[in-house]
């Protein structure tokens, strides 16, 4: 069965998104329990209301939509993507002025400012530099980055925008397409990362296959993905930044990352989550909380800049304590 949306809207229109049914666990097939519903895309105004599950086993704990968006219209999801807006325009005069000193203060203040920068490289920062791939490298800032590290760094994406904004701007080696039609042969490649991709998948497990055999033998896979789990998905509920309907289809704790992983003819060298991130995830938690409108008020303003400086020493503190409450998970499997 097919509906717009969540079935609510009775006339199509093109930026409508259709979905259908998914009311059983993706992992073990158990019925979920509905945790959020109707919620919206907020950030990037994908139109429709969507519900998340969560299954029922208490060994599981995957967290999914219900209903999930046809294949064929998940593109609409994307048109107004972060990946299609490229570098940031530099800011200028005060503003300029005022974000360097926060940046500058960001180092000083933040005990996991080191952590930050090995997340940014994908944890790829004391390793020898390889081949690499990049699977659903967006707008390839990252691999850029990398290349300019001395990596022998390819990409991958299915977003036409994104690619050709990572050729053209950035000169990169990117192909546009499915993973299995890369021009590259079996066990290509020294290192395959997969950054904020895992969760937009349909089928989690054959896209990890599908790397496995680009991956050489004794090379690395390295995830990163929203944890389920988190400290802030906990306090934000239906607003957190990790849920981002429609585009993430499946949202996975340490222990279900863990169990695809495996189901995918992995084996773990390291899993993990980290709260090197919990500034971000909570200052645009703040913004879908509050609609999706920036500040308007003086007030407002200082709030949204002194909030998620309280919220990363919360999370850091609560991390501490709870070694799965980190925003993201971190896995790192060879073959």
């Amino acid at each position: 069965m097919t509906s717009i949306g969540t079935g609510l809207l009775d006339q199509e229109s093109p930026e409508q998104i259709r979905s259908r049914p998914c009311p059983a666990c993706y992992l073990c097939g158990t019925p979920g329990v509905l945790l959020y519903e109707g919620v919206k895309d907020r950030i990037f105004g994908a139109s429709g209301m969507w519900s998340f599950k969560r299954c029922s086993s208490p060994g599981c704990g995957l967290m999914w939509l219900d209903p999930i968006p046809v294949e064929e219209d998940i593109g609409k999801a994307y048109a107004k993507y972060y990946t299609h807006a490229g570098v940031p325009a530099q800011r200028k005069g005060l503003r300029k002025l005022l974000r360097k000193f926060a940046s500058v203060l960001f180092v000083l203040a933040n005990p996991v400012h080191g952590e930050r920068e090995s997340l940014s490289l994908m944890f790829l920062d004391k390793v020898k530099p390889g081949k690499l791939l990049d699977v659903g490298c967006g707008n390839g800032v990252r691999l850029a980055r990398l290349r300019s590290l001395g990596w022998d760094g390819y990409g991958q994406d299915v977003d036409p925008a994104a690619v050709a904004y990572a050729r053209d701007i950035l000169g990169l080696e990117v192909h546009l397409g499915e993973l299995e039609d890369m021009p590259f042969g079996e066990k290509s490649f020294d290192y395959i990362t997969l950054n904020h991709v895992i969760e937009h998948a349909y089928d989690p497990v054959a896209l990890l296959k599908k790397c496995r055999r680009l991956l050489k033998v004794g090379g690395l896979l390295v995830i990163v993905t929203p944890n389920a789990s988190s400290f802030a998905c906990k306090q934000f509920g239906p607003f957190w930044r990790g849920l981002e309907p429609p585009r993430h289809i499946h949202i996975f704790t340490p222990g279900t990352l863990s169990t695809i992983v495996v189901k995918a003819g992995f084996a773990i060298s390291r899993s993990a989550t980290t709260a090197a991130n919990a500034k971000s995830f909570a200052h645009a938690s703040l913004l879908i909380r509050n609609g999706g409108s920036p500040p308007r008020t003086f007030g407002d303003r200082i709030k949204s800049e002194i909030f998620p400086w309280v919220y990363l020493y919360r999370s850091i503190i609560e991390h501490s304590r709870n070694a799965s409450s980190g925003e993201e998970c971190v896995l790192i499997a060879t073959d």
